[in-house]
C-alpha cells in the first residue's frame, strides 16, 4: 500500500506503463501539478512569493488545476485566467479549492485568447501589489521541475530511449530531454504539436486540439533539442485516445492520443529502441468530447503521417504530418 501525506503528493507522481515490449507510457494524473508545485515552492524559498500573497496564471488547462491544488495546500489565494475551454464543472472544481476564475471571451481580434488573457493578467498584477505570476511559459523552473521525473525514467528504461512529448509550454519536453542528456542518456526527442500552432513554424490559426500547441512562443521551448516533430489533428488524436482506452484500458486525454500516434510511428525510424510517450492527464475532462462517441476508427485505419520538408508544406485536409527537425533553430524555418 502506498501512503501519501496529501493528495498533492500523490498527484505529483508519474506511473510508467508498458504498452508492449518496445512502447511505454509515462502517465500523470495532471502533469502540470509538477511544475506548479516546483515554481510556487521555489518562489517562496527565494522570497519572490510572500506568505498569503495571491498567485496568478493564465491557463484553461492543467496548469490551472496544478496551481489550485498547490495553493490550496499552502494557503495562498489564486486567480486562474482562462477562456471558454474552462467548462462549468472544471470552473467549480477550481473555485472549490479557494480561488477565483476569470473567463476571457473577447479575443481582441486575434486567433486565440492567449494575448487577451495575458493583458488581463497584467491588470491584476497592477491592482494587487505582491501578487506572484507563475509565468509557466517563460519561467525556467517549469523545465527544472521535471528533472527528478527524468532521473526516475532513466533508472527504469535505461540510457538509450526515444521520448515522445506533447509540446505546449516546452516545460516537460525540454526539461526532461535536458535532464536525460545531462545524465548521460542518448535521448531522441520527438515533439508533438497540432496544426495552426506557431510553436514549430506554422502560421497561427484555429486549433481544435487543446492541451498542446500555442499562439505565442514560450521562452521555455528550446527547438534545438528536438529531433523530429509531428503535427496531429484533433480528430486523429481523439481516435488514438479511444483506441488506447479500448485496447489497453487507459482512460486518458487527447494529448495522450496525439503522443501515442507519434510513438507508434516512431518504431519505423527507431527500431528496437525503447519509446516512451508522455500522457499529461486522464480522460475526466473529455467525457463529453473525445469519448462522446466511438465511431470505430475506420476513417483512420492504416493512416500514416505525411512527411514534409518544412512546417507549412502540407495540404489543408491533412490529419497528420511529420518532419525530421534535426535539432534546428526555429529561425531556420521562418
Amino acid at each position: 500500500m502506498l501512503r501519501y501525506e496529501s493528495s498533492l503528493d500523490a498527484m505529483r507522481d508519474a506511473t510508467l506503463f508498458p504498452i508492449d515490449a518496445q512502447l511505454h507510457m509515462l502517465a500523470f494524473k495532471a502533469m502540470k501539478i509538477v511544475p506548479a508545485n516546483y515554481i510556487i515552492r521555489t518562489a517562496y524559498q527565494r522570497g519572490d512569493l510572500q506568505p498569503g500573497a495571491t498567485v496568478v496564471e493564465t491557463s484553461s488547462g492543467n496548469f490551472a488545476l496544478g496551481m489550485a491544488i498547490v495553493c490550496n495546500r499552502l494557503g495562498h489565494p489564486f486567480v486562474a485566467i482562462g477562456d471558454p475551454a474552462i467548462d462549468p464543472a472544471y470552473r467549480r472544481q477550481l473555485e472549490m479549492l479557494g480561488g477565483r476564475v476569470e473567463i476571457i471571451t473577447d479575443k481582441k481580434g486575434r486567433q486565440g485568447y492567449q494575448q487577451a488573457r495575458l493583458d488581463r493578467l497584467q491588470e491584476i498584477l497592477a491592482g494587487e501589489p505582491g501578487a506572484f505570476w507563475c509565468r509557466q511559459y517563460d519561467n525556467e523552473d517549469n523545465a527544472r521541475a521535471y528533472s527528478s521525473v527524468a532521473r526516475e525514467l532513466l533508472g527504469a528504461i535505461g540510457a538509450r530511449l526515444v521520448l515522445v512529448a506533447p509540446v505546449g509550454s516546452g516545460g516537460s519536453s525540454c526539461g526532461m530531454a535536458t535532464a536525460l542528456r545531462e545524465s548521460g542518456a542518448q535521448c531522441t526527442l520527438i515533439g508533438v504539436d497540432t496544426f495552426n500552432s506557431i510553436l514549430f513554424g506554422q502560421a497561427d490559426g484555429p486549433r481544435k486540439l487543446r492541451g498542446l500547441g500555442n499562439t505565442i512562443m514560450p521562452k521555455n521551448l528550446r527547438h534545438t533539442l528536438f529531433d523530429d516533430v509531428h503535427w496531429v489533428s484533433a480528430e486523429l488524436a481523439d481516435h488514438y485516445t479511444r483506441t488506447l482506452y479500448r485496447e489497453a484500458g487507459h482512460f486518458r486525454g487527447p494529448t495522450t492520443g496525439a503522443a501515442s500516434a507519434a510513438a507508434h510511428y516512431a518504431r519505423v525510424h527507431y527500431p528496437g529502441q525503447p519509446i516512451v510517450f508522455l500522457s499529461p492527464d486522464d480522460g475526466t475532462r473529455y467525457v463529453d468530447t473525445t469519448y462522446a462517441s466511438d465511431p470505430g476508427g475506420a476513417e483512420f485505419a492504416g493512416t500514416v503521417p505525411v512527411r514534409i520538408a518544412e512546417p507549412r508544406a502540407y495540404a489543408p485536409d491533412t490529419h497528420w504530418a511529420w518532419m525530421h527537425w534535426n535539432r534546428a533553430d526555429i529561425n531556420h524555418y521562418r
